[in-house]
């Protein structure tokens, strides 16, 4: 008896410990389903080797890598996710497998390679265990065995051999025992420990015998119940359990159990030892933390209005890591985190103490209550105090007069050295309460010697003389000691009693520094400083020192004497020696430029709040340390002010949502360091899964390697496993191989990498936490770019084999070139050889058709004379018919010409006005003596009688001729030849004609396969004995060249042996002014008569060329220079040179009025003699006609652009010739004249076209400047022009018919003429001006030269004048 008593007293002493809280306040994160959780019911809580996350809950799985939640729930079809989504269980063995239990799903094992799920059991012959089971519990036992707690059976899986054996439940006796499963653990002395609805056994693996523990009422220290829950082992090897009716502990000799009656008749769902030696309890009404040692539990649940307590009170299972972060999972909650390395700030809503208040207040001032308690003042209500130990806050009753003190907006406290409160208010003034009597004083606005400048007060102010400063908005400000006013300071005084405020009177901050001045902050005006010693102000602003703002929200002198100001747009420090302030900003790490309030902790760290948390700021390093909504800062701005450090160290901030309050000290820095895991592979923007045939053989975070094809862009995404604060991780990477540097990209966590050459690379990566603790160790993965097909080791062994065998291709091939080389080389030559020999016939044929040109223009150029004057019609026919063959034989030169430029695609056509009829009818009429000579009908006719238009005659007369030529060659005697005109009846514009010409005979024919042919070039028809076939074949083809040039075409139908009809279309462009224009010019203009009748016919006008005018005549050809002459010496003086350097030296000599000269001459061509004559100004006025038997127009204008005054080609008719020279030289003799009589007296204009316009205009330059001088002399004039005196004298003879003397002179008088005409000058002064020395002789010149002397002159003009005017 006396056994139990002294065993029940132990029990009552155990049980009786003290239960009061000694754990330190915990404040807790949560993860929710808004987070990404797949369901707020959590059944089980594991942490992987790889340091992942993984929550079981009712609706599936989720992997949590600290940002991303990745989900893994049944899906239908797919054998390789989870058979079920309600998950119960969750266990990694000693290999780091991943074990999962769910509800009705039987058992899977996660296969992280593959990123699937393998289920069990894989042997289809196992029976025991089925894919639909609810597995309730799973562990691994030190051999590595899988045991499995089933609903109603205990299994173990040996992972090697996958097979599952089944372990029935026997009690003491050996009894098997049915029951339902809870849990199962294995302890540190490998003793299995199974959970039940009917008590624990315990299982000894090595004697596979059981021991059962079930609840005895008569035994005190059996199990408090047999519905256990949970099972756990603490540091010292204590097994605890929790049962549905309490918590026990195991007695160390396993004899009974020891129940803690604070959880007595509580569910206990979870239990979890930590390091510290302390017991974490989840149950239905909370969490309960037990210090083992001590004794002492605490106890945390659910509260309403604090974000920071558990998010549910029924905690079902928990996981401790060993980074010191508690995870616990709660019903219907989510997760809870409890995180050791988390500065996680305390946080008190205004809405938990204003629940009875219509509109929650801002809280806008603190102050600390001479109780240690701290006093809040709201906006609108009221005044509350804070128990800081009881953590329970409530409102200030202050008993005020005509005043509602809960509806009492309150902006500024000050608690004094004194001990006296001051509370600021708005429209209220200054309101002093005595505590403890329940008086007060109040100070308002008023004119009395103790009131104050305004009643809205936005701060307060004790100095270190007990002077408090009243700063108001708007009012300046009002020092008070002991309740009386000593100063008062306005922007605008109203009286004596007031000074001036140097700045506006929006008072903000009041603080004094190390010397004893006010500095003085206010909205909008910067900072004034005053010295209370001398009176005197001192301002800062924007403009003057650097001030960042001049909206000053709050002021604070440290701890070594510097002063520190908040405002609008950054935290400034002011620099005494310099009087100017530095500035810090968000680019130097301060989390926020609007800041509210600065305080000062222990350490001398300045606090600073902003819009976006708290910063704290070392004044040493100058470095900042960051705290937001992460570490739990309302997820608001704060409150201008609002801001202070209790007396212990404890630090208020003040905000739109209420208040943080924390211990600075207290303060962690997160030293874990965070590992990288890799979590996604896109190629091409799409994620890539493993697999055999994939870039990754294993999923992403457990590959070793990135096979990649060529230029395949890639991005590789992940994460640092923080899970303190990770959305701020900080990344950095490297690609080796490629990367020189580490990329820093802040909080971003994807590298992307496009265009590899191909090779090896391996990518490096690692993070630092929330605290820029780096991780000393990368994450890499070896990344593979493959190269293409070309770039692979069997391509080129390909290309080895293929350039050994391409080199004995080639040297096989080199050797065959050789052969054929030589083969071809003669082959070539042969080529060359005959290419040659064409291009020395075809160059032999054009020397030869220019050669023909000058004979034939000796034929033609006589006979056209002896035509003209011959008078017998017998002689008169023979002439005509050696004419028309010599124009024959000009049109076969002309065939010769136009085949060469034919070759070289010269041919252009040059169309003149002309009657169309007419020329078709006299070309054809000189056929007409062959006809009759051939006895062959030759016939014209035309339904055209007269058609002006623009053609090109000597290309349309060849083709006529070419035809007609071919169609008598093969038309035999007797028989018939027609030349038809046709014109069409619709034409396609009103400016064009389109006309047939039909040229018919009744010659061979050609055959019908020869048709196709005969306008080839070189093509000769095999003709009978009866007509012989001489021709060159290019004539045809010619044709059909200068028909395409016209725009039209050629045809040919014929028959063999009844002759051919060739049709020509050409397309003619009319002209109406033809006719009208040859009459205008054939009939001569009537001469008026001197005295304006036209009595008698007026006598021709004779030429005004002199007969003796020299032309020099250069030709190589001595017949027709000879001709030349002959025709010529009648009308000139002729001179002869037989090539162009003869010709230059007799163009100095003689001085020629003109040059005739050809162009194709040896030793010096025509060419460069004209560029010669143009070049020297002794002979540049020449005009000179050039004379070729080439045709082209290239040549013609290559000429023309060198200087050539006109161009003739050969043959030609000798009037052509002999008009144009006749023409130039009366050209010339005008020029002459116009020079002589007309001479300018005013300076000539700059753009002169001509050479010789440019010499007399320089020449007239001259003499003017030298009219005065009477030294002005021939020698002067050219040696200014740097001529010689005979090539002067020769030059303006033939431009003005004058001799230099002459002309000097005529100029100097008929300037002295003009000055008579406008001057009043004197025939003295007159001579004077105009170079005359002595009077006489210019009387004599000036009668000589206008028939009257100076004075008669003058006073004729003098005369005539005033009668116009």
């Amino acid at each position: 008896m006396r056994k139990y008593i002294y065993i029940f007293w132990c029990f009552v002493l155990i049980t009786a410990i003290p239960t009061s809280a000694q754990t330190k306040h915990i404040n807790f994160t949560s993860l929710s389903s808004r987070d990404g959780l797949l369901s707020n019911s959590v059944n089980a809580i594991i942490k992987d080797r790889y340091g992942f996350m993984w929550f079981a809950t009712e609706d599936g799985l989720n992997k949590f890598d600290g940002t991303n939640f990745t989900v893994y729930r049944h899906l239908p079809g797919d054998t390789t996710s989870l058979r079920t989504n309600e998950v119960l269980a969750l266990h990694e063995d000693r290999s780091g497998n991943l074990w999962i239990g769910t509800g009705g799903g039987g058992l899977s094992l996660y296969d992280r390679k593959k990123d699937r799920f393998l289920h069990y059991p894989v042997k289809a012959d196992t029976a025991m265990l089925t894919g639909s089971d609810v597995i309730r519990g799973i562990c691994s036992d030190y051999q590595g065995h899988i045991w499995i707690a089933q609903f109603s059976a205990l299994y173990m899986l040996d992972p090697v051999t996958q097979s599952i054996s089944k372990h029935p439940l026997r009690d003491g006796a050996g009894k098997t025992v049915k029951t339902t499963l809870t849990s199962i653990y294995e302890d540190s002395k490998h003793r299995m420990w199974i959970g039940t609805d009917n008590g624990l056994f315990l299982y000894n693996v090595r004697t596979n015998t059981f021991r059962l523990y079930e609840n005895n009422k008569t035994d005190l220290f059996s199990l408090p119940g047999n519905n256990i829950r949970a099972l756990a082992e603490d540091n010292w090897g204590n097994i605890w359990v929790g049962a549905a009716t309490g918590l026990s502990r195991l007695k160390p000799d396993g004899s009974g159990f020891i129940h803690y009656s604070y959880v007595s008749g509580t569910e206990i769902n979870c239990i979890a030892a930590d390091d510290q030696g302390l017991l974490w309890i989840g149950s239905s009404n909370g969490l309960y933390v037990y210090n083992i040692q001590a004794g002492t539990h605490s106890v945390f649940s659910h509260e309403y209005g604090n974000l920071q307590s558990l998010s549910s009170k029924l905690v079902r299972c928990m996981y401790i890591d060993k980074q010191g972060i508690y995870w616990f999972g709660t019903y219907p909650g989510g997760i809870c985190k409890y995180d050791k390395n988390l500065n996680l700030f305390n946080l008190t809503l205004s809405s938990s103490f204003q629940q009875n208040k219509a509109n929650i207040g801002v809280i806008t001032a603190l102050t600390e209550n001479n109780n240690g308690h701290v006093l809040i003042g709201t906006d609108g209500n009221g005044l509350y105090e804070f128990d800081r130990k009881k953590e329970q806050i409530h409102p200030v009753n202050l008993r005020l007069k005509n005043i509602n003190a809960s509806n009492l907006t309150i902006f500024s406290m000050l608690r004094t050295r004194s001990n006296k409160l001051y509370i600021g208010t708005y429209s209220r003034g200054v309101i002093i309460p005595d505590q403890e009597t329940g008086a007060y004083k109040q100070l308002i606005k008023g004119q009395g010697i103790n009131d104050i400048t305004g009643n809205d007060i936005f701060c307060l102010f004790e100095d270190s003389k007990g002077n408090i400063w009243i700063g108001t908005n708007g009012d300046g400000i009002t020092v008070v000691n002991n309740n009386r006013v000593i100063a008062r300071y306005s922007p605008l005084p109203q009286s004596n009693r007031e000074s001036l405020l140097p700045i506006n009177g929006y008072i903000r901050a009041i603080e004094e520094d190390a010397y004893g001045n006010i500095w003085i902050g206010t909205h909008g005006g910067g900072i004034a400083v005053y010295e209370p010693t001398t009176g005197k102000w001192t301002k800062y602003t924007q403009e003057n020192s650097q001030l960042p703002s001049n909206k000053i929200q709050c002021l604070h002198c440290d701890s070594k004497g510097k002063m520190w100001i908040g405002t609008f747009s950054g935290l400034a420090a002011f620099e005494a020696d310099k009087h100017l302030f530095t500035f810090f900003s968000e680019k130097d790490g301060l989390l926020n430029n609007m800041i509210y309030q600065i305080v000062e902790d222990g350490t001398g760290k300045l606090w600073l709040s902003t819009n976006t948390g708290l910063s704290q700021l070392d004044t040493d390093t100058k470095s900042f340390r960051n705290f937001t909504y992460l570490n739990g800062i309302q997820n608001s701005n704060f409150v201008r002010g609002v801001g202070l450090r209790l007396r212990d160290g404890e630090m208020l901030f003040g905000g739109m949502d209420g208040f943080n309050h924390f211990f600075p000290g207290q303060l962690t820095v997160n030293r874990n360091v965070p590992r990288v895991i890799l979590t996604d592979l896109k190629i091409s923007n799409k994620s890539v899964a493993a697999g055999n045939d994939a870039p990754i053989k294993e999923q992403i975070s457990v590959a070793n390697e990135i096979r990649l094809n060529y230029k395949q862009n890639f991005a590789l995404s992940f994460v640092a496993l923080n899970y303190t604060i990770p959305k701020q991780n900080h990344y950095a990477y490297k690609l080796d191989g490629f990367d020189k540097d580490w990329n820093y990209t802040g909080t971003s966590n994807m590298a992307s990498y496009t265009n590899l050459d191909p090779g090896e690379y391996t990518f490096r990566v690692k993070a630092s936490n929330n605290d820029d603790i780096w991780s000393t160790k990368d994450t890499t993965i070896k990344i593979i770019v493959k190269p293409p097909f070309w770039r692979t080791s069997y391509a080129y062994i390909f290309y080895i084999l293929a350039l050994g065998g391409l080199l004995l291709y080639s040297r096989y091939r080199g050797l065959s070139r050789l052969r054929k080389k030589f083969a071809l080389e003669k082959e070539q030559q042969e080529v060359n050889r005959i290419q040659e020999l064409d291009r020395m016939k075809l160059k032999f044929l054009t020397n030869l058709s220019h050669d023909f040109r000058t004979p034939i223009s000796l034929i033609m150029g006589p006979v056209d004379q002896l035509i003209e004057g011959e008078g017998s019609p017998g002689k008169l026919e023979k002439l005509s018919m050696i004419r028309r063959n010599a124009r024959r034989l000009l049109n076969l030169v002309n065939q010769l010409l136009d085949f060469r430029k034919m070759e070289e695609h010269e041919l252009k056509l040059q169309v003149t006005k002309g009657e169309f009829v007419s020329f078709l009818r006299e070309v054809t009429e000189s056929f007409r003596d062959m006809s009759e000579r051939k006895n062959i009908r030759f016939n014209f006719k035309t339904c055209i009688n007269r058609l002006d238009a623009l053609f090109d005659r000597d290309k349309m007369e060849r083709i006529l001729f070419n035809l007609l030529s071919n169609a008598f060659k093969f038309t035999l005697t007797g028989g018939h030849i027609t030349v038809e005109l046709q014109k069409a009846e619709i034409s396609e514009d009103e400016e064009t004609t389109r006309v047939w010409i039909n040229v018919i005979d009744t010659g061979i024919g050609i055959p019908d396969d020869k048709k196709s042919q005969i306008f080839d070039r070189f093509f000769q028809n095999d003709t009978s004995t009866a007509i012989l076939n001489q021709g060159s074949g290019i004539g045809l083809s010619i044709t059909k060249e200068f028909i395409k040039l016209h725009g039209g075409s050629i045809h040919v139908e014929s028959e063999p042996g009844k002759g051919s009809v060739f049709t020509i279309q050409v397309p003619l462009k009319r002209v109406y002014e033809t006719t009208m224009a040859q009459q205008t010019m054939m009939q001569p203009e009537p001469k008026a008569s001197h005295n304006g009748r036209n009595d008698a016919p007026a006598a021709p006008e004779e030429s005004i060329t002199n007969d003796t005018s020299p032309v020099l005549l250069v030709e190589d050809n001595d017949d027709f220079r000879f001709y030349l002459k002959d025709n010529l010496r009648h009308k000139y003086k002729v001179m002869e040179a037989t090539n162009g350097k003869e010709g230059w030296q007799k163009t100095l000599s003689n001085h020629p009025q003109l040059i005739v000269s050809d162009i194709s001459m040896p030793e010096m061509d025509g060419i460069e003699l004209i560029k010669k004559i143009r070049a020297d100004k002794r002979t540049s006025h020449i005009p000179v006609i050039l004379l070729t038997a080439m045709t082209g127009q290239e040549q013609q204008i290559n000429g023309l652009e060198t200087g050539a005054t006109d161009y003739i080609t050969k043959p030609f008719n000798f009037e052509v010739l002999n008009a144009k020279i006749k023409n130039l030289l009366d050209l010339k003799h005008t020029m002459q004249t116009t020079y002589s009589k007309h001479i300018k007296l005013i300076a000539t204009e700059p753009e002169v076209e001509s050479p010789d316009e440019k010499l007399m205009a320089e020449i007239i330059s001259y003499l003017e400047k030298n009219l005065t001088n009477p030294q002005l002399s021939v020698e002067n004039l050219s040696r200014h022009l740097q001529m010689s005196r005979s090539t002067l004298y020769a030059k303006l003879l033939q431009l003005t018919g004058q001799k230099p003397v002459e002309y000097i002179r005529s100029f100097r008088l008929n300037k002295a003429a003009a000055l008579m005409e406008k001057s009043n000058l004197s025939i003295v002064e007159i001579s004077n001006q105009v170079g005359f020395t002595t009077s006489n002789y210019f009387a004599k010149s000036f009668r000589s030269q206008f028939n009257m002397i100076p004075s008669e002159y003058i006073a004729k003009v003098r005369k005539v004048k005033p009668n116009n005017s």
